[in-house]
């Protein structure tokens, strides 16, 4: 039998796209920008293997976060040269990726995207706060994201009104951590500011705290769900087959105290 590590270090450029479910056409895209490292080359065929793999895996993982193929270069270009991390996302000046516009879409539209949902569940999706009605035809929902995770849920097989009660839990929890955060930034900030009649200079600094914050709950979160995925691989059957999953979807970099990028083993 063929060793199957043999075996991937030894694919055309249709089984890569075969195996990254992806058109040959978006292949020969990123090795035009660079995002893809050159075909090894046996005579007048080009070959991929295991780093061609992980690249574009690590691709669809940045896409996913927001990032557009030119951030990608970029971002891809930095981490190899060591280049400060702060430079390439401009997190002191640009607002994060993480915020999203809400979809406007008919009853009809979501109910084509959710076909679990029927009365009851829409009217738990809306006291989840993950739909608002908008009039007889039209919802909107605040978060697709969301959504898209209830739609993966219920594919995998969790019942929509288990993935609807963890997202009503979720904007529980934020809905109380707003609140907090709120009552400090007025009254620790916001009227002391007005009192001397410098309200107006903090508009940039809320910006930024409100990127820094989107950027920050999401990372932390990721965090604590990989840790506690980890400790449950431990005890679950094919737990070893759980931790490799988890170990080729996570970020794979860390920044020193310079914002330099580096490869690190143990980053989630």
């Amino acid at each position: 039998m063929a060793d199957p590590a043999e075996e991937l270090a030894e694919l055309t450029i249709d089984g890569l796209a075969q195996r990254a479910q992806l058109p040959v056409r978006t292949l020969r895209e990123y090795q035009t920008m660079r995002l893809l490292p050159p075909p090894v080359r046996r005579g007048r065929i080009g070959v991929y293997g295991e780093q061609h793999i992980q690249r574009l895996e690590l691709i669809a993982r940045l896409q996913r976060r927001g990032y557009s193929l030119a951030g990608i270069k970029d971002l891809l270009g930095a981490w190899g040269r060591g280049t400060d991390l702060t430079t390439v996302l401009g997190i002191p000046s640009v607002p994060t990726a993480l915020d999203e516009a809400p979809l406007r879409v008919s009853r009809a539209e979501l109910l084509e995207r959710v076909p679990a949902f029927t009365t009851a569940t829409l009217e738990q999706a809306t006291d989840a706060g993950l739909l608002r009605p908008l009039d007889r035809e039209y919802v909107v929902v605040r978060s697709p994201a969301l959504l898209g995770l209830v739609v993966d849920g219920v594919t995998a097989g969790v019942p929509v009104t288990v993935m609807l009660d963890l997202i009503s839990a979720l904007v529980d929890d934020l809905g109380d951590l707003g609140r907090e955060l709120a009552d400090i930034i007025v009254d620790k900030m916001w009227e002391p500011a007005a009192r001397t009649g410098k309200a107006s200079d903090l508009e940039a600094l809320l910006q930024r705290g409100r990127s820094l914050l989107l950027q920050g709950a999401a990372s932390v979160l990721a965090d604590r769900l990989g840790s506690a995925l980890l400790a449950r691989a431990d005890h679950t059957p094919g737990g070893e087959v759980l931790r490799g999953a988890l170990g080729r979807i996570r970020v794979g970099v860390t920044s020193d105290a310079a914002g330099t990028i580096q490869r690190h083993v143990g980053a989630r």
